[in-house]
């Protein structure tokens, strides 16, 4: 199968990663993708392993093993989730394709990348043969909302076995065909204030929580200002810190005893998300002596990705994108990956793929067609080079 038509394929197929929202079951989890993928490896005769998350959401993990004992392993990993289709202005599962151009959820973040990954899975397994490469492909979950999907895969038994030093991987993401070697990390958590229940229409018996919020929160906004203003990292600027919602109150009429901000906050490398909210905590607890608050422990932690993780991989994935269009960026980036994930676990990795980043999550996603192909030419390539 061609890249294109298994990027239509994997668009036709919903997979929204939810986000704490309920949304049509139809619609929601990666359930749909996984048995298509677990068919085209299996086709192929290719050893599969699937790993159970949660309900509905399952990792797949394709193997294809040389003869001998090969001495190096190369992993693929690719997420199977999507983020939601609020307000997009296409059909998110139609795969139109105009203009050199693939349309649908997913088809730029990331299902471009897997096919582009996989498709080269499927020609190098035809190509297996003495020297080459263990290759790795693992179609994981929940990358858009909690990464529980890489960091099931760092722990599972087949990749504990191995040396980490023997690994090299590549994460698939849109990144214009670039190496990305570094990029931030997130923490998130929810700052809370309790207050006292009652009638509106007797405020003064109760303690309003909102209140207390809003006493709070300039000193969260004066936090993230000085954070900015702190010494960044040389390539990937500043930490920062914002709010993305705030939740409290049962009904109009009723003094609110429950208000709720959840908190992102983006770290560089060398920082740990226990140390950015023990930061924070002290800070507002400083600010805060009299206003009563809560910070939770996080919900959602993933580390940084340092660009000292991969030197060598980069230079080897590199040689095999310049071979094929002549030029190599290498990005820093804002956003976290599954990348980091992989190096905590001391396995270099790099992220790479067709797209770019400013086609992911819009209101009318789309991908280049000419760069899933390139982007499968510089995968095999890459493996290729790799055998001895």
């Amino acid at each position: 199968m061609d890249v294109t038509s298994l990027l239509a394929d994997l668009v036709r197929l919903p997979s929204i990663n939810p986000m704490g929202r309920v949304l049509p079951e139809e619609l929601i989890f990666e359930s749909r993708v996984t048995a298509y993928m677990e068919t085209f490896f299996k086709n192929m005769g290719a050893r599969t392993e699937r790993t159970k998350i949660q309900p509905g959401r399952d990792n797949l993990v394709a193997f294809m093993d040389p003869p001998g004992n090969p001495s190096q392993t190369i992993l693929f990993e690719a997420h199977q989730d999507t983020v939601p289709i609020d307000g997009m202005t296409i059909d998110p599962f139609g795969a139109k394709i105009e203009a050199g151009k693939l349309y649908g959820r997913g088809a730029c973040d990331v299902k471009g990348g897997m096919a582009s990954m996989a498709t080269a899975f499927a020609r190098l397994f035809k190509q297996k043969k003495a020297g080459m490469p263990q290759l790795v492909m693992a179609c994981t979950i929940d990358e858009e909302h909690g990464f529980q999907g890489i960091q099931s895969v760092v722990n599972q038994p087949w990749l504990k076995a191995k040396d980490p030093k023997s690994i090299w991987a590549i994460v698939a993401e849109p990144t214009r065909l670039h190496i990305v070697n570094a990029h931030k990390g997130a923490v998130r958590w929810d700052l809370q204030c309790k207050g006292v229940s009652c009638h509106s229409s007797t405020p003064e018996k109760g303690k309003n929580a909102i209140y207390s919020m809003a006493k709070v929160l300039p000193y969260v906004e004066e936090y993230a200002k000085h954070l900015a203003a702190l010494p960044g990292h040389p390539r990937l600027g500043s930490a920062t810190l914002s709010c993305g919602t705030i939740r409290g109150g049962a009904s109009v009429n009723t003094v609110p005893d429950f208000c709720a901000v959840q908190v992102d906050r983006r770290l560089l490398p060398g920082e740990t998300p226990e140390g950015a909210v023990n930061q924070f905590r002290e800070w507002l607890g400083q600010k805060c002596k009299d206003i009563p608050f809560e910070v939770t422990e996080p919900w959602l932690a993933a580390p940084a990705l340092g660009d000292d993780y991969s030197p060598k991989l980069v230079q080897a994935l590199g040689k095999s994108i310049k071979s094929r269009i002549g030029t190599l960026e290498i990005d820093a980036e804002p956003y976290g990956t599954d990348a980091a994930s992989l190096c905590e676990a001391f396995i270099p990795a790099v992220v790479f793929g067709p797209g770019s980043i400013a086609q992911a999550h819009t209101k009318d996603e789309w991908i280049e067609i000419e760069q899933l192909k390139i982007a499968e030419e510089i995968l095999c390539d890459f493996v290729i080079s790799q055998s001895v």
